[in-house]
């Protein structure tokens, strides 16, 4: 059955690992936006976070970001939004201002996090990899007071990024938030905590999106390399781990292919488009 929507991670996966985008995966991604495939991004980041050159390339026809609780068109045009209940975020909030945490909260396609928490001091205290801080100076939008800022629209919060400082407090904060009715929580990162709506994770959002298209899960390929990315490799009829995806999600996948350093997307993009064109035959 031929491919027709591929969805691919950033971080680790599109991307190489010092964050750029290679010229063999950007013209892969114009083959595959010409030659009938819908290409999305389906991302942990934010709406804005992701680099410009992705959002204003023209080849991907959606973007899910926030780990599934946004959905935006071609154009940047918001098509769907999936909140924590503002209940439950500010028993969160409440919670997590006890702890030693660097706390982030995603708002309409943005991370805002306290204005004194944007130095490469606090980045280094709360162990930011090095690879993830340039995002951090693009990106981040500081507020004196996040408490105060949560407040102004605490129904609009589509997800809540925490950095720990220790180890221990962080397993504690997993335990206790985990329990909690209404959310999900991932992890991209050895020190990281993503907190989103239950209804919402990277693979609802890629079933929504599909139900939206008409496109059966069989026809679909999701590629990651993150434990946030599982959602979408279950639910695509081919998931693949990149060759540095984690061991969880190596054991999830249908495949593993080369690494992202090794233009993982561009193999698997040009793999489908090759094989569309057999079936045609």
């Amino acid at each position: 059955m031929q491919t027709k929507l591929i969805a691919l991670d950033v971080d680790g996966t599109l991307l190489h690992s010092d964050g750029t985008l290679s010229h063999k995966n950007v013209t892969a991604l114009k083959n595959g936006d010409v030659g009938g495939l819908y290409l999305v991004i389906n991302s942990g980041r934010t709406f804005y976070e992701l680099p410009e050159q992705i959002r204003t390339c023209g080849c991907f026809s959606f973007f899910i970001f926030s780990n599934g609780a946004g959905i935006a068109d071609r154009n940047g045009q918001i098509l769907s939004a999936t909140y924590i209940d503002h209940d439950i975020s500010e028993e969160i909030l409440q919670i997590l201002s006890n702890c030693d945490v660097m706390v982030e909260i995603y708002r309409h396609g943005r991370p805002y996090t306290e204005r004194k928490n944007l130095s490469e001091e606090a980045w280094a205290a709360f162990g930011v990899e090095s690879t993830y801080r340039p995002v951090l100076r693009q990106t981040r939008r500081g507020v004196p007071d996040l408490k105060a800022f949560y407040q102004e629209e605490p129904e609009s919060v589509e997800m809540i990024h925490v950095f720990f400082r220790d180890p221990e407090e962080r397993l504690a904060c997993f335990s206790r938030i985990g329990k909690m009715p209404g959310v999900k929580l991932t992890t991209s990162m050895k020190n990281n905590m993503e907190i989103f709506s239950a209804h919402a994770d990277k693979g609802e959002a890629l079933n929504r999106l599909a139900l939206l298209l008409g496109v059966k899960p069989e026809r679909i390929i999701a590629m990651g390399d993150s434990r946030n990315d599982i959602p979408m490799i279950r639910f695509a009829g081919d998931g693949v781990a990149v060759g540095n995806a984690c061991e969880e999600l190596k054991q999830e996948a249908n495949r593993i292919v080369c690494t992202n350093d090794e233009d993982a997307a561009a193999f698997v993009i040009m793999q489908a488009l090759a094989e569309n064109h057999l079936s045609k035959l």
